[in-house]
């Protein structure tokens, strides 16, 4: 008898478009090797589970683009000739004088000082630190489609208002930053907790980070586009860049809705195959309360959420202050900036695709234990990153090594993808959204507390001197954060994560 595609799923199995009930292995998670059983028989075209996880990353890819367009759009938007923005000792020029015609400096509308440039775009994270939570359990509990679409969606429409609102007055766009930070947030709890419904364990060092990579794409398209909308006459110039992206996101919140669905248990076109696979390697959904004093107590939690903080420090130092390095100190133009922005991501988005490969490769031939891997992965990740920020405040004006030492350190990044940024779903992947939600809450404080002490630093003081400071306190961030997680992390599952043991 040939199965038919659509099932539906009962406490004791699968029930087949004739009515006949086909039972699942009760007993499959005391098996060794549960987690490498394979499904049943090759399934036509692509898995339901990568068509939900190549949404998801077309979705990161929308929700840096909102991210990170003001990053570079505010170079166009505040006039550079500006004493508050004047590099005082900076690199030589690249711009002769046919270059400079070619490609000439944007006088901007904004006379923004330094100090206001880090709270406009710091404001985005104070609203970002808000939902997390909320954004995870939510998903956790009705499902994290609409939580990880809605969030992205929202945001593309405040988007849309933010040349407006730059235009009223200043506050007011701290004000819709600062929204689309609080919309935004629920994106990364809720994407953890549909890997959690969708991704078995022995794919999750790669189809997550592999998802997540769209945040490099987006940063890699996004910022040379926006140089190139700033630098044009197109709807205005800079006001461009926040109505392309804003609309691109609300259409791919359309392509979201029709084909992402919050388990395997709900999708309509699912193979049996695939879903049989799903659900028989995945723990069970609990249906418990959260277990939050098994949460708060939880050491290994400790370890990844003081990771999670110093990374993004370094993170999102850089990626809201590299665009006014390579303008003020490297004396990159406006397009130039674009592109030169664009590569550290690169770099950053090869990396984490090569690495979760290498960490799954390792735990699937069992080289190395799962808190072994994750820890080496950590290691490695964080002591490039800080080797290569050094190497950026040492070599000066050479601009060549300069953006490559950044390229470098930003690609280290990468290794944490695979490393301590994927080990809530190790140690409870049925509360990977709460874990995750609390870890991305705190580690938002970066990202308002670091455009905040760039702009201390280099208020009417854009030297080299200044950006090594910033570049060394960051390396400095990045192994502290290392030598926590290696001491406090350990990758087994917790106990309080499973339905067979009592709270």
């Amino acid at each position: 008898m040939r199965l038919g595609k659509r099932m539906d799923s009962t406490d004791s199995g699968l029930i087949n478009n004739d009515g006949t009930q086909i039972p699942l292995l009760v007993n499959e998670e005391e098996k060794d090797d549960d987690h490498r059983i394979e499904p049943l028989s090759k399934a036509r075209g692509i898995p339901a589970r990568y068509i939900v996880a190549i949404w998801a990353f077309l979705g990161f890819l929308c929700l840096y683009s909102l991210r990170v367009n003001l990053s570079v759009a505010i170079v166009a938007m505040t006039n550079p000739q500006s004493t508050n923005n004047e590099s005082v000792e900076a690199c030589p020029s690249t711009n002769n004088s046919n270059s400079s015609s070619v490609h000439p400096y944007i006088h901007g509308e904004f006379d923004w000082t330094p100090k206001t440039q880090g709270f406009i775009l710091g404001s985005f994270f104070y609203g970002y630190v808000l939902t997390q939570v909320i954004g995870g359990l939510v998903a956790e509990r009705y499902g994290a489609k609409w939580i990880f679409g809605g969030s992205i969606f929202i945001a593309g429409i405040l988007t849309l208002l933010t040349p407006l609102a730059a235009r009223i007055h200043v506050n007011l766009l701290i004000a819709i930053r600062l929204l689309i930070g609080a919309f935004e947030a629920p994106a990364f709890p809720s994407a953890a907790a549909l890997w959690g419904r969708w991704i078995p364990p022995l794919e999750r060092s790669i189809v997550p980070p592999i998802a997540s990579t769209g945040k490099e794409i987006g940063i890699v398209v996004t910022t040379p586009l926006v140089s190139l909308l700033c630098a044009s006459t197109f709807l205005g110039g800079w006001p461009s860049a926040f109505y392309v992206f804003g609309v691109l996101s609300c259409l791919w919140f359309i392509g979201w809705a029709l084909y992402a669905y919050n388990s395997p248990s709900e999708h309509p076109r699912i193979t049996y195959e695939e879903k049989l696979y799903l659900l028989r390697c995945i723990p069970k959904p609990k249906k418990s309360p959260t277990p939050w004093y098994d949460i708060i107590t939880c050491v290994p939690l400790y370890g990844i959420a003081i990771q999670h903080i110093c990374t993004n420090f370094v993170f999102y130092i850089l990626l809201t202050s590299l665009p006014t390095y390579f303008s003020t100190i490297l004396r990159f133009n406006l397009k130039q900036n674009g592109i030169m922005f664009a590569i550290p991501y690169l770099f950053q988005l090869v990396f984490t695709i090569v690495s979760g490969q290498i960490a799954d490769l390792i735990r699937a031939k069992k080289i190395l234990s799962t808190t072994a891997t994750r820890r080496w992965q950590t290691i490695i990740g964080a002591f490039g990153t800080s080797f290569f920020l050094v190497l950026v405040g040492l070599v000066g004006c050479n601009q060549v090594l300069a953006v490559i030492f950044i390229s470098l350190s930003l690609g280290f990044i990468g290794f944490q993808g695979s490393g301590s940024l994927i080990s809530h779903l190790d140690i409870a992947s049925n509360y990977a959204g709460t874990l995750m939600g609390i870890t991305n809450m705190l580690a938002a404080i970066p990202g308002f507390v670091g455009p905040i002490f760039v702009g201390w630093i280099t208020n009417h003081n854009q030297t080299l001197a200044a950006w090594k400071l910033i570049f060394n306190v960051s390396s400095s961030v990045c192994m502290f954060g290392c030598l926590i997680y290696c001491i406090l992390f350990n990758g087994e599952e917790q106990l309080w994560n499973r339905d067979d043991v009592e709270q």
